[in-house]
């Protein structure tokens, strides 16, 4: 028994030594590769890992390979901890960090101990002399390495922008900018979902690419892909590539890549429109780029982070020949003073190759020699026997007696040095002239910074070409932003939007609340224009905000819609389409099943639920319904008494607010309310009943006969799908719909039995001769459309936001739960017609009647938007099905005017807006005539209204 806390004791002692020390066979390491090629190499690379195993010691990791799509998916692999670590272009950097939580912890260093490129725009030399500026470059065919790179992509985008009369398409989609301003042109990933959210982009950008299809075409798979691709599209089919200054020389360097094709057939394009020579890169290029990065999961502990930097240093000083080789390898002329792109890494004094105590193996620091480097010697430590398997799947037992590889270099190869993937190709004499001996016929040699031909035929797999070391990246700079640098600036700048801001007016405190959680959402992925939010105590108020530009846009009933046009001069620009496809909805009436004493033909003194005053389907509709076939009395234009004296309670949100009900108040119009304090009968969602489903709540558990909802309200809130004590045991069997004829329907034969379709929520904006133009409000559609396509749910997610879901106890917040997607509306007509107001002077009807409404009253013909199909009051959808009704038809189009009892004031310039379609009278003001539908409404003349009492006669 006293052995056990001992047994203990040591068994704690070697985990942790497992921890700290890292003991290698636990220690695994993935790295996400995008290509065959890289694949190639990662595997070459874990069997040299292996082979060196002893010379790593405690840095040792055991690397395992995974191939991706692109580097997108790569990205996600490390997110979901899939893979470890993988290596990223500096404009990938910024995705990866921003979308994906990656840190970079390994940047790429270059001759003379820099950490940058330049980013250069590439020409044939002679060619387009017709460019004299950066304006002149629209047109013409480019070819870039890949959209969201730096040097190729975000740079040249950002320049053109700023200085090349590249105009701002689509605030949230800079391709589609760029597909404008180019012709024909090859740009891999332009159609991914990352860069193109809303699936809309043309294939412009890769009309010149050759990729095979499906999968090759356009993608990371495509001959035209990277920097190298890009060179090749330029020789083959553009005009102009966007590269980084090495490429052109790598490129031309080479036998296997182009044979006849030279440096000296291509110069530099400058910003200024000139030409330099390829080598004038420092003083003819478009800007710095930051160096390759290794990034890994921000879960990633820093111990973790140090191991890995640890063993990545370990591995170049085993795996990289060159390692002390920088004066003899001058393909490069030496790039100056280091940059460090402001992230303070301070001085690097990693290249004096001073080994201390890393190595003390016999000949180990003369392994290297540059004037005896000897791969046949045993000073190589990769050069080990190990087996005859092939790793590849490459026949690795050459037979010396094979002569010159058919490559276009021609020249012998030994017996060991053939590639791993193309016998053909002569790589070694490439770069030197060195005569090896072959004493020693290893299987693989690896060197770290070699790509293609051995395996294949890319440059820069895994790491650059022309990468000599990697340097670490301190904690503090383990993130995107201070990776960047100063390079976030051309990023951030792609994404510039001409329209700053969008204010949002909201009417209630769970409204607010919503809206910073969308604020957040928005900023989150980078969606511009700024969405801010604003806390107005009304529709109205929210009305008047915008017009006075407090606010920009806000969401409206269809009743407060026209209201909203008709005295604030706004325009609607998207409206929310529920489950019919249309952006309109049925109004129904619902009733309990087990109440068989309530119809819609009488309802006399009973308990009725609105969902507010002046709602179309709470109000409007209802109460036109009625007041036209005389089942009450109408009091003129006072529809607030007409309903006080019909009903005997109801809870009507708004009926005591001084904006709505400028006459006497009625109390009973509140009397089933539920909200407390100053909450009581309020419009907006402070109170309990208010809205479609507090209107429904109200009929369940608030004493009403009758509800007045929306046909999807029902469902929503029935056989378990509401949470609340309320809503418990509520199953839609309960409820059925009252039908115009006095008959009753199930609630889900709303087509058949319903009061009419009314037009759905639209959001709306200033619109008249003082509001926005079109670039403001195409920002603002846009805005929301890309909002739709991230956060279109509706369901709740905790990890994210959901536009179209509301936390209990509420409903309806901002936009309506039921909403599937929001369409835009013929927003260009509106416009015009609105900007086009202040010209249309038409003069007063001399045969208008002045004692029927108050002298300002007037009416106006709305104008016609996209769906005009649909009416506020639309009396052939509520009684064609019922000829008894027919007569009566107009009395009901007529009655949209209950809303101007309320709205004292109409401007004249309203009237003007259009020419009505045959003479119009202002005896009868149609105020609920769908504005946002643009239709005319009927009106008559005052004598038709004393001839009701024939019309009911007949």
């Amino acid at each position: 028994m006293w052995l056990q806390p001992y047994a203990l004791l040591l068994s704690l002692c070697y985990f942790a030594l497992r921890q700290i020390h890292g003991q290698y066979h636990n220690n695994t390491v993935t790295w996400c590769t995008v290509s065959e090629g890289e694949q190639n190499k990662c595997q070459a690379f874990s069997r040299a890992i292996d082979r060196e195993r002893g010379s790593f010691g405690y840095s040792y990791f055991s690397l395992r390979c995974k191939q991706a799509f692109n580097k997108e998916e790569c990205m996600t692999m490390l997110d979901h901890e899939n893979a470890q670590i993988t290596t990223l272009d500096a404009g990938e950097v910024f995705i990866a960090g921003r979308y994906h939580s990656l840190v970079p912890i390994m940047q790429e260093i270059y001759e003379s101990g820099v950490n940058y490129q330049y980013a250069v725009a590439v020409i044939k030399k002679g060619s387009l002399p017709e460019v004299q500026t950066l304006y002149d470059l629209r047109g013409k065919k480019g070819c870039f390495a890949g959209v969201g790179t730096l040097a190729g992509w975000v740079i040249p985008i950002n320049t053109l922008m700023r200085y090349g009369g590249m105009e701002v398409i689509d605030c949230n989609n800079h391709v589609k900018s760029t597909i404008k301003f180019f012709g024909p042109s090859c740009a891999v990933n332009s159609l991914i979902d990352k860069y193109n959210p809303l699936g809309d982009n043309s294939d412009q950008l890769c009309s010149l690419c050759i990729g095979k299809i499906p999968g090759g075409k356009c993608t990371n798979q495509d001959p035209y892909s990277g920097y190298e691709g890009a060179f090749r599209c330029l020789v083959e089919a553009g005009e102009i590539a966007f590269l980084v200054h090495t490429t052109v020389q790598e490129m031309t360097s080479t036998t296997f890549d182009f044979s006849s094709v030279k440096k000296e057939q291509f110069e530099l394009l400058c910003t200024d429109g000139t030409r330099r020579p390829i080598d004038d890169y420092r003083t003819c290029n478009w800007g710095t780029v930051p160096s390759r990065a290794i990034v890994t999961s921000s879960a990633t502990k820093f111990e973790i982070r140090r191991m890995y930097q640890r063993f990545l240093e370990r591995a170049v000083r085993i795996l990289h020949r060159n390692r002390n080789d920088t004066g003899d390898f001058n393909r490069f002329d030496n790039q100056g003073d280091f940059n460090r792109f402001d992230n303070n890494q301070g001085d690097f004094n990693r290249f004096n190759n001073n080994q201390g105590d890393f190595e003390n193996r016999p000949g180990y620091n003369n392994r290297f020699d540059e004037n005896e480097f000897n791969r046949g010697g045993f000073r190589n430590p990769n050069e080990y026997n190990t087996d005859n398997w092939d790793r590849n799947g490459y026949d690795r037992s050459f037979s010396g007696g094979e002569k010159e590889g058919g490559g276009i270099g021609g020249g012998e190869f030994n017996s060991w040095e053939r590639p791993a993937i193309n016998d053909t190709f002569n790589y070694y004499n490439r770069e030197r002239d060195h005569t090896e001996s072959t004493n020693v016929q290893p299987i693989e040699v690896f060197e770290l910074y070699e790509s293609a031909p051995r395996y294949g035929t890319q440059h820069n797999l895994i790491f650059s070409d022309s990468a000599r070391d990697f340097v670490q990246l301190s904690e503090k700079d383990q993130t995107y932003t201070g990776y960047l640098g100063r390079s976030l600036d051309h990023v951030l700048g792609v994404r510039h939007c001409p329209v700053n801001r969008m204010t949002l007016c909201v009417t209630s405190d769970p409204e607010m609340e919503k809206c910073v959680k969308m604020k957040i959402a928005l900023k989150a992925q980078l969606l511009k224009p700024e969405l801010l939010c604003h806390r107005g105590y009304s529709q109205i108020n929210c009305m008047q905000l915008i017009k006075s530009g407090v606010a920009d846009v806000t969401v409206l009933d269809a009743s407060d819609v026209y209201t909203a046009g008709l005295r604030f001069d706004l325009i609607p620009f998207i409206s929310e389409v529920y489950n019919l496809g249309t952006p309109d909805y049925y109004v129904v009436a619902v009733a309990k099943e087990e109440d068989d004493n309530t119809d819609l033909t009488y309802l006399k003194n009973k308990y009725t639920c609105h969902p507010g005053i002046n709602t179309a389907a709470g109000w409007v509709y209802p109460l036109a319904y009625l007041i036209s076939n005389s089942w009450i009395r109408g009091y003129g234009c006072d529809s607030i008494r007409a309903a006080a004296e019909y009903f005997s309670k109801s809870c009507v949100p708004g009926a005591l607010s001084t904006e709505y009900n400028t006459g006497v108040p009625y109390d009973n119009m509140c009397d089933l309310c539920h909200g407390v304090s100053y909450r009581y009968c309020r419009r907006d969602a402070s109170e309990d009943y208010f809205g479609y489903t507090g209107a429904f709540r109200c009929l369940v558990e608030g004493g009403g006969d009758v509800s007045f909802v929306k046909h999807t309200t029902v469902a929503e809130n029935t056989d378990g799908k509401r949470k609340e004590f309320w809503a418990r045991n509520t199953f839609t069997k309960d409820f059925e719909l009252l039908c115009p004829d006095g008959t009753r329907r199930p609630t889900t034969d709303y087509v058949n039995c319903n009061l009419g379709k009314v037009a759905a929520n639209a959001i709306v904006t200033r619109g008249g001769y003082y509001g926005y133009n079109e670039t403001q409000i195409n920002a603002y559609i846009n805005l929301f459309i890309y909002a739709q396509q991230f956060y279109g749910r509706k369901e709740q997610d905790e990890f994210s936001f959901s536009m179209y879901y509301s936390p209990s106890p509420y409903s309806d917040l901002i936009f309506q739960d039921a909403t599937q997607q929001l369409v835009m509306t013929d927003t260009s007509q509106i416009f015009n017609n609105l900007n086009q107001s202040t010209e249309r002077k038409q003069k007063p009807d001399s045969g208008l009647t002045s004692h029927t409404l108050p002298s300002s009253a007037k009416h106006t013909n709305v104008i016609t938007s996209k769906y005009q199909t649909h009416k506020l009051v639309d009396s052939k959808q509520v009684l064609g099905p019922f000829h008894q009704f027919d007569k009566k038809a107009f009395l009901l189009d007529t009655y949209a005017r209950i809303v101007a009892s309320n709205n004292r004031r109409c401007p004249k310039r309203l009237r003007e807006l259009a020419k009505p379609k045959r003479q119009v009278r202002n005896d009868l003001v149609d105020h609920d005539a769908n504005f946002y539908h643009g239709h005319v409404t009927k009106t008559y003349r005052a004598e038709d209204k004393c001839n009701l009492k024939e019309f009911k006669k007949k």
